[in-house]
């Protein structure tokens, strides 16, 4: 019992310090009142994230799961609201938001009218985060192709590199502790996207090559 919670601290310091990536981008967006070609969909998709493993968290009574969850969803909201200020055309931000709403609207009927059994409710609850968790952690591969095109690794984040693959890291070993395979099983992409990224990281270590 010790040893869960003494990594579920860990995995709160580093799963926090990976939300606040945004951060940085936030600060530029309000002071410029420019999105500088920030995409708007990351902070949605993530927030969404947040928003169904804060829902499984509160069915496992699983409190690392809350928190965590509950400060993301916060810092991404900020996100999106500095955005919508900043941006000068809203319709797209907008119109992905009212998709969001649908959908995490959509999955919330379906869990409490649909489903009827708490058991099978929680399944699908971990099996809907399980599969954007994935998605988020394996959609960044598609900048490995502008690196390895322009030998350059100017467009991946070093430090949100780095602090995924201790978060991914972590998650994946708490699953293992809890014997949560919806906890565990969906950080995997994340440890394997981080070191792909680490390896560029060494691979092309100056800022571009001629």
């Amino acid at each position: 019992m010790e040893e869960i919670e003494v990594v579920s601290t860990v995995c709160l310091v580093f799963t926090l310090c990976m939300f606040s990536a945004g951060i940085p981008d936030c600060l530029k967006m309000w002071r410029t009142r420019s999105t500088q070609n920030i995409p708007f969909l990351p902070f949605l998709v993530t927030c969404i994230n947040n928003l169904i493993w804060l829902y499984y968290g509160l069915w496992q009574q699983d409190s690392t799961l809350i928190i965590v969850n509950a400060v993301g969803a916060v810092l991404q909201s900020i996100c999106m609201f500095t955005y919508m200020v900043a941006s000068k055309q809203k319709i797209r931000p907008m119109s992905q938001i009212l998709v969001g709403v649908v959908v995490l609207t959509t999955l919330y009927l379906y869990l409490t009218i649909v489903i009827t059994s708490p058991t099978v409710l929680v399944d699908r609850l971990g099996l809907a985060g399980a599969g954007i968790t994935m998605l988020m952690y394996t959609s960044p591969m598609m900048e490995l192709v502008t690196v390895v095109r322009t030998k350059s690794t100017r467009s991946i984040s070093r430090p949100l590199t780095v602090a995924t693959f201790f978060a991914s890291s972590l998650w994946f070993y708490y699953g293992y502790l809890l014997q949560d395979l919806y906890v565990q099983v969906p950080n995997l992409p994340g440890i394997i996207s981080s070191i792909v990224r680490l390896y560029f990281f060494w691979r092309y270590p100056g800022e571009k090559l001629a």
